[in-house]
């Protein structure tokens, strides 16, 4: 299986951009189900639905800098 470095750096891009999300919404969230659990999970979506637009991003950027 070959990734390309484009997909990789969108794959990093968007796990680090949720991450930060999570732990920063963890910091305000209380005990027990309530609506902060369900940002947190939107927050995933939304970071997701980012993937093609970074892998894009990267794969121009990369080939700007002639590295493919």
């Amino acid at each position: 299986m070959k990734i390309s470095a484009s997909s990789a750096l969108a794959a990093w891009a968007v796990g680090t951009a949720w991450l930060i999300l999570f732990v920063i919404i963890e910091h305000f969230d209380d005990p027990g189900p309530d609506l902060l659990d369900y940002v947190q999970w939107a927050s995933l979506l939304l970071a997701l639905a980012f993937y093609p637009f970074f892998r894009k991003w990267f794969a121009a950027w990369l080939t700007k800098q002639g590295r493919s």
